[in-house]
């Protein structure tokens, strides 16, 4: 309105110059006042129509906290004519962070479309998504302005982050609950010979104390709690079944940054471990969904967490119809599901209840208490804690 009065005050002066000063200069300035006004006026209604503006990934795939581009491009069918002023403003879910001011200015003066390079910074893990939030033109008087996000294509650029493998070391309390908690013949574990005595003083097999990196599958439970220390089996009579993971997460606020945060340390603690479980030679099964794609891995070596981690990459947030739509699990062992449920999702906390027996691990940051019989904690430096 400012500038519109301000281009009315210029015209009064122009028919005040031809009346009282000089007629000819007073004209010659109200004719360029005016075809300024024709010309912006008509640049700003075709740009309206023939502006089109859409973003594009450079870098498909990063690590988190890689410093990459995407790109704004913007095309015109108006030329020669240069289009209106358009100010774009950009968005990104909270896993990116556009580095600088999100609103640019632009204009396109060619055939060729104009394209500006937009620095990115990925945060967490998963896919994360650049687009546009709105497109105002700008006519070149400051007269009028229009929004025309309606009416583009839409779309987005999308990259995907890979999330961390996190080393925590051996934690006892939390690989012993996981040995515990797969199938195996504990027969096996308690089948002794009566008539001699094992240098540990227990019938039955030979033991020995445990020695950081041997096989979690040869660790004796019981004779361990008898002791109080790990004791692990110098047999090979070991008869285990993978242990069943499955990984959990509904849908939430991407542009939440807590939530996308919560997102990236389940995924990383679920990483973690079945990185512990391989080091202990153990075996696993995986299951995540991707896409309404719900996959399962199995993870016996650690290049398998490798081909997870690049995997994970692409895990966005799963619809509540596709929630745990995955086939029947091994009924021999209760899974363990690793959830980015938090304590304000009470709808999708219960749907996972209802749907998933057996243990449950969540984010200390989540505010879930112990809402199940078998539930765990893991904080960011991805250690684990059973609530009791």
């Amino acid at each position: 309105m400012k500038n519109a009065m301000g281009y009315l005050a210029c015209g009064l002066i122009a028919v005040f110059v031809s009346y009282f000063i000089n007629a000819s200069g007073g004209l010659l300035l109200l004719e360029l006042l005016t075809l300024g006004f024709l010309l912006s006026s008509l640049i700003y209604i075709l740009s309206q129509r023939k502006l089109s503006a859409a973003v594009r990934t450079v870098t498909e795939v990063a690590a988190k906290n890689d410093k990459l581009e995407i790109e704004l491009v913007l095309s015109s069918t108006i030329f020669p004519l240069p289009t209106a002023m358009a100010e774009i403003t950009l968005q990104a879910t909270d896993n990116l962070r556009i580095v600088g001011e999100p609103k640019l200015r632009a204009l396109v003066m060619s055939k060729e479309p104009t394209v500006i390079r937009v620095p990115v910074e990925t945060v967490y893990c998963g896919v994360g998504a650049v687009s546009i939030k709105s497109l105002v033109l700008h006519d070149y008087l400051g007269i009028a302005d229009k929004d025309i996000t309606a009416s583009l294509p839409g779309g987005a650029a999308y990259i995907k982050v890979l999330p961390n493998i996190p080393e925590t070391g051996g934690q006892h309390e939390i690989l012993r609950a996981t040995a515990e908690n797969s199938a195996y013949d504990e027969d096996n574990e308690s089948e002794t010979n009566e008539t001699s005595l094992t240098p540990t003083g227990f019938p039955g097999f030979e033991h020995r104390d445990y020695i950081p990196g041997d096989s979690l599958k040869r660790i004796n439970w019981k004779l361990s709690s008898k002791k109080d220390e790990l004791m692990v089996r110098l047999d090979e009579k070991v008869s285990a079944s993978s242990q069943i993971f499955v990984l959990d997460i509904p849908q939430g606020d991407l542009f939440n940054g807590i939530y996308m945060k919560n997102i990236d340390n389940i995924v990383e603690a679920s990483l973690a471990m079945l990185d512990m479980l391989v080091r202990q030679g153990y075996e696993s099964e995986f299951n995540y969904c991707i896409g309404g794609d719900w996959r399962k891995a199995e993870i016996s070596q650690l290049g398998d967490i490798l081909l997870l981690q690049e995997d994970l990459a692409g895990i966005r947030v799963t619809e509540d119809k596709d929630r745990f739509a995955f086939g029947a699990l091994n009924q021999n062992t209760m899974p363990i599901c690793f959830s980015a449920c938090m304590a304000d999702m009470q709808a999708q906390l219960q749907y996972l209840l209802e749907k998933v027996g057996g243990s449950f691990v969540f984010t200390k940051n989540s505010g879930i208490e112990k809402v199940a019989e078998n539930v765990w904690h893991v904080d960011e430096n991805m250690e684990f804690e059973r609530l009791g």
